[in-house]
């Protein structure tokens, strides 16, 4: 072949080749569909070690400590199931459909006034080689905005961070929203965990019962397994109390997974200044082998109108108030604390 030939050759392969490259960077460039403006989901292969949820001057921050523990605002042991269920969310979801261009300018006003913006962090490696990693460190992955679900309620607006394109997502094989996921209350996140303490490591149990001083009493647990009881004064003598072994061991064993229901939203909190009883009816405080007390205050929950009433007291027979060490009010279920809602006569043969 002529040198000549072979130049104009090679020339006309290098133009082909520039203008499929130029060509296919601005068909992707113009597609709604660029994984930049698109991917708002998390690979599974990537372990996600911070998650930060902020609407406006509400948010909260979740970090994984070095123990797996998903730890809230840096001082609440958070819900780790909540927190499970959201990554697993964000593994599946997809985009449905992208936002039309007749609404985009809508669904861009309520995203910058009102959307929840949403970060999330993975662990990176600065040196990875297949299964040779080192040099651990903390990169941010996602950062997007969440809107509102869209009318026919099976997907929700979302929209990345420096992208003027917003899409429908939806989990694939689930109806309903996502927004609800993204939360950013704290009350949301917190561990609902009150106690969980096994019976060898219970050292203490102080129990008031309002309004009946002969029914309050504080029950010592010996590392022998023994106990005795004392009247809730500790000044006074050791009480003589013929118990019932087995139902001593049984409440002392019941100090286990003993969690809330939920803490109060600002509606539910509404209703309690309605509902509460002022007075409590009892209140429990319980001490580790190690020394750390957890108090629990327990006030009676009037029934509504339309519930079905306790006859002789007109409360909700299921569910009570629940303040622990000072914090906020919970709601918390008469069937999860029972068992330690003991009086002195309870344990007596």
């Amino acid at each position: 072949m002529p040198q000549k030939n072979i130049a104009f050759f090679l020339v006309f392969s290098v133009l082909l080749f520039t203008a499929a490259i130029i060509l296919f960077w601005y068909s992707h460039s113009l597609s709604t569909l660029r994984p930049i403006d698109s991917d708002f989901s998390i690979d599974r292969s990537l372990e996600v070690t911070g998650i930060e949820i902020k609407q406006e001057s509400t948010g909260v921050h979740l970090t994984k400590d070095s123990h797996g523990q998903w730890i809230l605002d840096g001082q609440f042991l958070a819900n780790d199931p909540a927190v499970r269920q959201l990554v697993s969310v964000m593994n599946r979801i997809r985009v449905r459909q992208p936002v039309s261009v007749a609404n985009r300018g809508e669904v861009h006003k309520y995203m910058d006034e009102e959307g929840i913006r949403v970060r999330i962090w993975v662990q990176a490696w600065r040196i990875h080689l297949g299964n040779f990693r080192m040099l651990p460190y903390t990169r941010l992955h996602q950062s997007f905005r969440v809107g509102e679900d869209t009318s026919d309620g099976l997907s929700t607006y979302m929209r990345k961070d420096g992208s003027d394109f917003p899409f429908k997502i939806h989990l694939p094989a689930s109806e309903g929203g996502l927004r609800y996921l993204f939360d950013p209350h704290q009350r949301a996140w917190r561990d609902p965990m009150v106690v969980n303490l096994e019976r060898e490591n219970v050292s203490r149990v102080e129990v008031k019962v309002m309004g009946q001083p002969t029914e309050s009493f504080i029950l010592h647990h010996k590392e022998d397994g023994s106990f005795y009881f004392h009247q809730f004064a500790e000044s006074e003598p050791v009480m003589d109390v013929h118990a019932d072994t087995s139902r001593v061991v049984r409440f002392l064993s019941s100090f286990s997974d003993l969690h809330y229901e939920s803490l109060l939203n600002e509606q539910q909190e509404e209703q309690r200044k309605k509902r509460m009883i002022e007075q409590p009816f009892m209140e429990i405080t319980v001490e580790s082998t190690e020394g750390i007390r957890t108090r629990m205050v327990a006030y009676a929950r009037k029934a509504r109108e339309e519930d079905i009433l306790t006859p002789a007291t007109g409360n909700d027979p299921n569910r009570f108030y629940l303040k622990v060490n000072e914090g906020e009010f919970a709601l918390a279920q008469y069937y999860v604390f029972n068992r330690i809602l003991r009086p002195l006569s309870f344990f007596e043969n």
